[in-house]
């Protein structure tokens, strides 16, 4: 027994010096940390006492470099520990599955109220499962984990959990799908329609429909006003650079999807108009 309590300490000891429990940590707390800011970036991973972190864009990298005395307060603070000097941002993609969890069992949600006993039968395959590992203490640890973990599967079933159809995890959202694999399937299906936009400003809700099942108005309607918007940013990007005929370009093409005018004369006078507009705004600044 002396033997098992000290194997145990020692794998304690291990996880609390962990770096990935480190990054785990900070991650779990990441909206406590930044706020706001909690779906514009993601903490990566840790280094030498340095976080790196992928931030959405430069503006927010510089917004939150500004920060970051702050933030390395409250993560040491989390860690119990002066653990993180420094923090180091980057311009980046952020991983989808750092924006929707609230809706995935996490490994902490613990449903006692609920209570789950497994069958005979099911001890039974549990036990045949840890048969070939060869240390029994190690052995007994791995079967203990097993009961564990299928004790709290069913305890969530019971509670109205399912399982996920694409990835299969458990999760408590309304359809058949988790939270994680929703949203994907959604930026898929807008990158879709963005795609289609590219192609021709010109496409319609019927059009689209042909290649996004199930596409509704308010998903079409929302991803035109996405386009349109970045068609616009674009435009006035390059009348920063004075590259007047590029945005001229990409005026054209905001106007076409925009208002569906046909009339390529009458559309590069709004193209012209909104130029004019534009330098008068940012001359104002």
């Amino acid at each position: 027994m002396k033997n098992m309590t000290s194997v145990k300490e020692i794998i304690e000891e291990a996880v609390i010096k962990s770096k990935k429990l480190k990054e785990a940590m900070i991650r779990a707390k990441w909206e406590e940390i930044v706020e706001g800011l909690f779906f514009k970036s993601s903490p990566l991973y840790i280094k030498e006492g340095v976080l790196y972190v992928t931030v959405e864009s430069s503006v927010l990298l510089q917004h939150m470099y500004m920060n970051k005395n702050n933030y390395i307060k409250s993560i040491n603070k989390i860690l119990k520990g002066n653990y993180i000097g420094d923090i180091v941002f980057k311009v980046g993609k952020i991983p989808l599955e750092e924006y929707f969890k609230e809706n995935v069992a996490s490994e902490t949600e613990r449903p006692d109220e609920v209570e789950a006993a497994l069958s005979p039968c099911e001890y039974k395959e549990l036990q045949k499962s840890v048969e070939n590992i060869e240390n029994k203490q190690i052995g007994d640890r791995v079967f203990s984990l097993k009961v564990q973990s299928l004790k709290r599967e069913k305890s969530l079933r019971k509670i109205g959990y399912k399982y996920c159809s694409e990835c299969g995890i458990l999760h408590k959202n309304p359809g058949y799908l988790c939270t994680i694999c929703e949203n994907k399937s959604h930026i898929k299906r807008e990158e879709t329609l963005l795609k289609l936009f590219r192609g021709n400003p010109y496409t319609t809700l019927k059009e689209a429909e042909k290649f996004i099942e199930g596409l509704s108005k308010e998903e079409y309607d929302k991803g035109k006003e996405k386009k349109l918007d970045k068609i616009y940013k674009r435009a006035e990007f390059a009348i920063k650079d004075r590259n007047i005929a590029d945005a001229r370009l990409d005026l054209i093409e905001y106007f076409k999807l925009e208002t569906g005018e046909r009339e390529i004369k009458r559309i590069k006078e709004k193209a012209d108009n909104l130029i004019e507009l534009i330098i008068e705004k940012l001359q104002r600044r």
